[in-house]
Protein backbone atom coordinates (compact mmCIF):
# COMPACT_ATOMS: atom_id res chain seq x y z
CA UNK A 1 0.00 0.00 0.00
CA UNK A 2 1.38 3.41 -0.92
CA UNK A 3 1.71 5.81 2.00
CA UNK A 4 2.77 9.38 1.24
CA UNK A 5 2.12 12.61 3.10
CA UNK A 6 3.21 16.03 1.85
CA UNK A 7 4.53 18.30 4.59
CA UNK A 8 6.52 20.96 2.74
CA UNK A 9 6.72 22.04 -0.89
CA UNK A 10 8.62 24.89 -2.53
CA UNK A 11 8.25 25.47 -6.29
CA UNK A 12 10.01 28.17 -8.28
CA UNK A 13 9.01 29.22 -11.80
CA UNK A 14 10.86 32.05 -13.58
CA UNK A 15 10.07 31.63 -17.26
CA UNK A 16 10.47 34.87 -19.23
CA UNK A 17 10.13 34.93 -23.06
CA UNK A 18 13.18 36.48 -24.71
CA UNK A 19 14.08 37.75 -28.14
CA UNK A 20 16.95 35.64 -29.39
CA UNK A 21 19.36 38.48 -30.15
CA UNK A 22 18.42 40.86 -27.31
CA UNK A 23 21.17 42.41 -25.22
CA UNK A 24 20.90 42.85 -21.47
CA UNK A 25 21.81 46.53 -21.72
CA UNK A 26 18.79 47.29 -23.94
CA UNK A 27 16.43 45.49 -21.56
CA UNK A 28 17.92 47.32 -18.59
CA UNK A 29 17.65 50.74 -20.23
CA UNK A 30 13.94 50.31 -20.91
CA UNK A 31 13.33 49.15 -17.33
CA UNK A 32 12.64 45.50 -18.13
CA UNK A 33 14.71 44.21 -15.23
CA UNK A 34 13.39 40.63 -15.34
CA UNK A 35 14.62 40.20 -18.91
CA UNK A 36 17.87 42.01 -18.13
CA UNK A 37 18.45 39.68 -15.16
CA UNK A 38 17.87 36.60 -17.30
CA UNK A 39 20.31 37.79 -19.95
CA UNK A 40 22.85 38.82 -17.33
CA UNK A 41 22.69 35.37 -15.70
CA UNK A 42 23.47 33.89 -19.11
CA UNK A 43 26.41 36.26 -19.59
CA UNK A 44 27.82 35.53 -16.13
CA UNK A 45 27.04 31.82 -15.66
CA UNK A 46 26.94 30.63 -19.30
CA UNK A 47 29.76 32.51 -21.06
CA UNK A 48 30.81 31.13 -24.43
CA UNK A 49 32.89 27.98 -24.16
CA UNK A 50 36.44 28.74 -23.09
CA UNK A 51 35.69 32.38 -22.19
CA UNK A 52 35.48 34.13 -18.84
CA UNK A 53 32.35 36.04 -17.78
CA UNK A 54 32.13 39.68 -18.90
CA UNK A 55 33.16 41.84 -15.90
CA UNK A 56 30.63 44.53 -16.82
CA UNK A 57 27.81 41.97 -16.85
CA UNK A 58 29.04 40.61 -13.51
CA UNK A 59 28.88 44.08 -11.96
CA UNK A 60 25.44 44.84 -13.37
CA UNK A 61 24.01 41.50 -12.16
CA UNK A 62 25.45 42.26 -8.72
CA UNK A 63 23.66 45.60 -8.65
CA UNK A 64 20.36 43.96 -9.61
CA UNK A 65 20.75 41.59 -6.66
CA UNK A 66 21.67 44.50 -4.39
CA UNK A 67 18.55 46.45 -5.42
CA UNK A 68 16.18 43.51 -5.88
CA UNK A 69 15.41 44.48 -9.47
CA UNK A 70 14.31 41.55 -11.63
CA UNK A 71 15.53 39.13 -8.95
CA UNK A 72 14.92 38.59 -5.25
CA UNK A 73 17.19 40.89 -3.26
CA UNK A 74 20.29 39.01 -2.08
CA UNK A 75 23.08 41.06 -0.51
CA UNK A 76 25.33 38.01 -0.11
CA UNK A 77 25.15 37.27 -3.84
CA UNK A 78 25.71 40.96 -4.64
CA UNK A 79 28.80 41.01 -2.41
CA UNK A 80 30.25 37.89 -4.03
CA UNK A 81 29.59 39.09 -7.58
CA UNK A 82 31.14 42.49 -6.91
CA UNK A 83 34.25 40.86 -5.46
CA UNK A 84 34.44 38.67 -8.58
CA UNK A 85 34.03 41.80 -10.73
CA UNK A 86 36.80 43.62 -8.86
CA UNK A 87 39.19 40.69 -9.35
CA UNK A 88 38.37 40.38 -13.07
CA UNK A 89 38.42 44.14 -13.74
CA UNK A 90 41.89 44.39 -12.23
CA UNK A 91 43.20 42.06 -14.96
CA UNK A 92 41.57 43.86 -17.90
CA UNK A 93 43.89 45.43 -20.49
CA UNK A 94 44.05 49.12 -19.79
CA UNK A 95 43.02 48.80 -16.15
CA UNK A 96 44.38 51.69 -14.11
CA UNK A 97 45.15 52.09 -10.44
CA UNK A 98 42.05 54.30 -10.13
CA UNK A 99 39.75 51.78 -11.87
CA UNK A 100 41.04 48.96 -9.66
CA UNK A 101 40.55 51.09 -6.56
CA UNK A 102 36.99 52.04 -7.61
CA UNK A 103 36.01 48.42 -8.28
CA UNK A 104 37.41 47.26 -4.95
CA UNK A 105 35.69 50.12 -3.12
CA UNK A 106 32.32 49.28 -4.69
CA UNK A 107 32.70 45.67 -3.58
CA UNK A 108 33.61 46.59 -0.02
CA UNK A 109 30.82 49.16 0.19
CA UNK A 110 28.21 46.53 -0.66
CA UNK A 111 29.88 43.78 1.38
CA UNK A 112 29.77 46.05 4.42
CA UNK A 113 25.97 45.64 4.35
CA UNK A 114 26.38 41.88 4.82
CA UNK A 115 26.65 40.45 8.31
CA UNK A 116 30.22 39.36 9.12
CA UNK A 117 29.03 35.79 9.63
CA UNK A 118 27.71 35.75 6.04
CA UNK A 119 30.66 37.35 4.26
CA UNK A 120 32.50 34.04 4.06
CA UNK A 121 29.46 32.66 2.21
CA UNK A 122 29.71 35.35 -0.47
CA UNK A 123 32.43 33.57 -2.45
CA UNK A 124 30.52 30.28 -2.33
CA UNK A 125 27.27 32.00 -3.27
CA UNK A 126 28.95 33.25 -6.45
CA UNK A 127 31.14 30.29 -7.35
CA UNK A 128 28.53 27.63 -6.60
CA UNK A 129 25.13 29.23 -6.02
CA UNK A 130 21.80 27.48 -5.60
CA UNK A 131 19.54 30.21 -6.91
CA UNK A 132 15.84 30.05 -6.08
CA UNK A 133 16.22 28.44 -2.66
CA UNK A 134 16.39 31.08 0.02
CA UNK A 135 19.49 30.77 2.17
CA UNK A 136 18.48 29.27 5.51
CA UNK A 137 15.29 27.58 4.23
CA UNK A 138 14.25 25.14 6.95
CA UNK A 139 12.08 22.02 6.82
CA UNK A 140 10.75 20.68 10.12
CA UNK A 141 10.59 16.88 9.98
CA UNK A 142 9.28 16.30 13.50
CA UNK A 143 9.37 18.32 16.72
CA UNK A 144 13.05 18.83 17.53
CA UNK A 145 14.20 17.52 14.14
CA UNK A 146 14.81 19.86 11.20
CA UNK A 147 16.99 20.53 8.13
CA UNK A 148 18.34 23.95 7.18
CA UNK A 149 19.59 24.45 3.61
CA UNK A 150 22.54 26.73 2.86
CA UNK A 151 24.33 27.50 -0.43
CA UNK A 152 26.31 24.26 -0.66
CA UNK A 153 25.41 22.39 2.49
CA UNK A 154 22.58 21.32 4.75
CA UNK A 155 22.50 21.37 8.54
CA UNK A 156 20.46 18.69 10.33
CA UNK A 157 19.44 19.39 13.92
CA UNK A 158 17.95 16.61 16.04
CA UNK A 159 17.17 16.87 19.74
CA UNK A 160 19.93 19.40 20.39
CA UNK A 161 22.62 17.76 18.23
CA UNK A 162 23.70 19.38 14.95
CA UNK A 163 25.58 18.19 11.88
CA UNK A 164 26.45 20.15 8.72
CA UNK A 165 27.32 18.28 5.55
CA UNK A 166 27.80 19.05 1.85
CA UNK A 167 24.86 18.32 -0.40
CA UNK A 168 25.63 15.20 -2.44
CA UNK A 169 25.23 14.50 -6.11
CA UNK A 170 28.50 15.68 -7.61
CA UNK A 171 29.43 19.14 -8.89
CA UNK A 172 25.92 20.61 -9.01
CA UNK A 173 27.15 24.19 -9.08
CA UNK A 174 25.42 27.25 -10.44
CA UNK A 175 22.03 25.64 -10.28
CA UNK A 176 18.51 26.96 -9.95
CA UNK A 177 16.28 25.13 -7.51
CA UNK A 178 12.93 24.29 -9.08
CA UNK A 179 11.41 22.24 -6.26
CA UNK A 180 12.11 21.17 -2.71
CA UNK A 181 9.68 18.68 -1.22
CA UNK A 182 9.62 16.74 2.04
CA UNK A 183 7.52 13.57 2.32
CA UNK A 184 7.15 11.58 5.55
CA UNK A 185 6.55 7.88 4.88
CA UNK A 186 4.82 5.33 7.10
CA UNK A 187 6.32 1.83 7.05
CA UNK A 188 3.96 -0.87 5.74
CA UNK A 189 4.18 -2.71 9.07
CA UNK A 190 3.86 0.45 11.16
CA UNK A 191 6.71 1.82 13.20
CA UNK A 192 8.44 5.19 13.09
CA UNK A 193 8.17 7.62 10.19
CA UNK A 194 10.79 7.69 7.43
CA UNK A 195 11.63 11.08 5.91
CA UNK A 196 12.62 11.70 2.30
CA UNK A 197 13.41 15.02 0.59
CA UNK A 198 13.23 15.65 -3.17
CA UNK A 199 15.45 18.40 -4.61
CA UNK A 200 14.97 19.34 -8.28
CA UNK A 201 17.50 21.66 -9.92
CA UNK A 202 18.44 22.87 -13.39
CA UNK A 203 21.95 23.65 -14.54
CA UNK A 204 23.73 24.17 -17.84
CA UNK A 205 27.09 23.42 -19.43
CA UNK A 206 28.84 23.71 -22.78
CA UNK A 207 29.41 20.29 -24.34
CA UNK A 208 31.08 19.86 -27.72
CA UNK A 209 30.34 23.45 -28.65
CA UNK A 210 26.64 23.37 -27.70
CA UNK A 211 24.93 24.70 -24.61
CA UNK A 212 22.96 21.99 -22.81
CA UNK A 213 20.69 22.24 -19.79
CA UNK A 214 20.00 19.40 -17.40
CA UNK A 215 17.19 18.99 -14.89
CA UNK A 216 18.33 16.83 -11.98
CA UNK A 217 16.03 15.10 -9.48
CA UNK A 218 17.74 14.05 -6.27
CA UNK A 219 16.16 11.95 -3.54
CA UNK A 220 17.60 12.19 -0.03
CA UNK A 221 16.64 10.20 3.05
CA UNK A 222 17.19 11.76 6.46
CA UNK A 223 18.61 9.26 8.92
CA UNK A 224 19.28 10.77 12.32
CA UNK A 225 21.78 13.57 11.66
CA UNK A 226 22.68 12.24 8.19
CA UNK A 227 21.18 13.44 4.92
CA UNK A 228 21.92 10.55 2.55
CA UNK A 229 21.64 10.83 -1.22
CA UNK A 230 19.51 7.84 -2.20
CA UNK A 231 18.66 8.26 -5.91
CA UNK A 232 19.22 10.56 -8.91
CA UNK A 233 17.34 11.00 -12.20
CA UNK A 234 18.27 13.37 -15.04
CA UNK A 235 16.51 15.05 -17.97
CA UNK A 236 18.69 16.70 -20.64
CA UNK A 237 17.75 19.16 -23.40
CA UNK A 238 19.58 21.65 -25.62
CA UNK A 239 19.63 25.31 -24.66
CA UNK A 240 20.11 27.70 -21.78
CA UNK A 241 19.04 27.21 -18.18
CA UNK A 242 18.01 30.90 -18.07
CA UNK A 243 15.13 31.46 -17.72
CA UNK A 244 14.45 28.32 -15.70
CA UNK A 245 12.32 25.86 -17.69
CA UNK A 246 9.04 24.57 -16.30
CA UNK A 247 9.15 21.31 -14.41
CA UNK A 248 8.64 18.24 -16.60
CA UNK A 249 5.09 16.95 -16.18
CA UNK A 250 6.45 13.85 -14.48
CA UNK A 251 8.08 15.93 -11.75
CA UNK A 252 5.21 18.40 -11.49
CA UNK A 253 2.97 15.45 -10.55
CA UNK A 254 5.52 14.37 -7.93
CA UNK A 255 7.23 11.07 -7.27
CA UNK A 256 5.33 8.22 -5.60
CA UNK A 257 6.75 6.17 -2.75
CA UNK A 258 6.04 2.84 -1.11
CA UNK A 259 7.77 1.43 1.98
CA UNK A 260 8.13 -2.33 1.72
CA UNK A 261 7.97 -4.78 4.63
CA UNK A 262 11.74 -5.23 4.21
CA UNK A 263 12.27 -1.53 4.95
CA UNK A 264 13.26 -0.75 1.36
CA UNK A 265 11.63 2.24 -0.31
CA UNK A 266 10.32 1.96 -3.87
CA UNK A 267 9.97 5.18 -5.84
CA UNK A 268 8.30 5.80 -9.19
CA UNK A 269 8.20 8.86 -11.46
CA UNK A 270 5.40 8.61 -14.03
CA UNK A 271 7.48 9.53 -17.05
CA UNK A 272 7.58 7.80 -20.43
CA UNK A 273 9.16 5.35 -19.93
CA UNK A 274 8.42 4.96 -16.21
CA UNK A 275 11.38 5.88 -14.01
CA UNK A 276 11.60 3.77 -10.89
CA UNK A 277 14.07 2.48 -8.36
CA UNK A 278 14.53 1.07 -4.88
CA UNK A 279 16.39 2.40 -1.87
CA UNK A 280 17.62 -0.11 0.69
CA UNK A 281 17.27 0.38 4.41
CA UNK A 282 20.98 1.19 4.59
CA UNK A 283 20.71 3.75 1.80
CA UNK A 284 22.24 1.83 -1.13
CA UNK A 285 20.59 2.47 -4.50
CA UNK A 286 19.29 -0.32 -6.70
Amino acid sequence: MRRTFLAALFVISTAVPLAAAERWSAAYQRGDYATAATLLHRAVFEPAEGRAPDPLATRQLALLYADGKGVERDLVMACGLLRAHAAAAAELPGATRASRRDAAAMAERHCAMVAPTQRAAAAGATACPRIGLKRGTTITLEPGWAIQFNDRSATVTRYGETREQPLGGGPLCRVQVLRLRHTPLVAAAGGSLRHVVELVTVQSAWRRGALTREIVWQLYEVRGLALDLAAVQRWEAPGSAWPAPPLPDALARGAMFEVRDSGEIDYAIEDAPLRRGRVSRSGAKR
